[in-house]
């Protein structure tokens, strides 16, 4: 299975329990580009461009895949971009069992903006279940402005606008946030949502929903 959702939605700290949980392997997109190409997501956006992030974050998806059998052959999958959009998670939705873990099972967490990357896209639809960890756009620019704080600016896809420009990234985030989780919404075939959730209790509401997809 696959973790999407917009940057800070918690996919590394949840994915790493639920695979801890499932007893899956756990693969971090942005942590496998800094193993392969030794810069950060953020800092090879900024060496080689967006282009050169799209190229490193699809080779990772495929390196994944490859050791895992992530539904066949990812390339001839087309990008996910024309299914209809599920409904955002409710309160009252039902919980299914926890399921037991599966042999060869993996759990990846992937980059906040692989939905705009049309050939990591196309992996992406290969992997049987695909997982949106949904949050509030207030929620998650809080945890961007705390980010930015230390660093002094804004992630790539906030153009590394100053901290002190945090008017203008929040009108950014705005149009960035809308119209990513309506892809994440028509992309990914269960949503969970993580507001009162810490991460030990979004890996467990993964694992009880998820007993009736496949999870390799």
């Amino acid at each position: 299975m696959i973790l999407l959702g917009l940057s800070r939605s918690g996919k590394t700290s949840v994915g790493r329990l639920l695979a801890k949980r499932l007893g899956c392997s756990f693969y971090d997109t942005d942590e496998l580009i800094r193993i392969r190409t030794g810069l950060t997501p953020r800092e090879l956006c900024r060496q080689g461009g967006v282009s050169a992030l799209h190229a490193a974050e699809a080779a990772a998806l495929r390196e994944c895949c490859a050791l895992h059998d992530c539904g066949g052959d990812v390339f001839a999958a087309e990008p996910l971009r024309h299914s209809t959009p599920l409904p955002l998670p409710t309160d009252g939705s039902a919980e299914n069992r926890q399921g037991a873990a599966v042999e060869n099972c993996a759990v990846i967490a992937a980059g906040g903006g692989i939905c705009d990357n049309m050939e990591a896209s196309a992996i992406v639809a290969a992997i049987p279940l695909r997982v949106f960890l949904y949050a509030t756009e207030a929620a998650l620019f809080e945890r961007l402005t705390h980010d930015a704080l230390q660093t002094g600016y804004y992630p790539a896809f906030l153009r590394f606008l100053p901290v002190a420009q945090k008017a203008e990234a929040r009108h950014l985030f705005t149009e960035l946030y809308t119209r990513r989780t309506e892809l994440y919404r028509r992309n990914c075939n269960l949503i969970i949502d993580t507001a009162g959730l810490d991460c030990v209790a979004a890996a467990q509401k993964i694992a009880e929903q998820s007993s009736h997809f496949p999870r390799t």
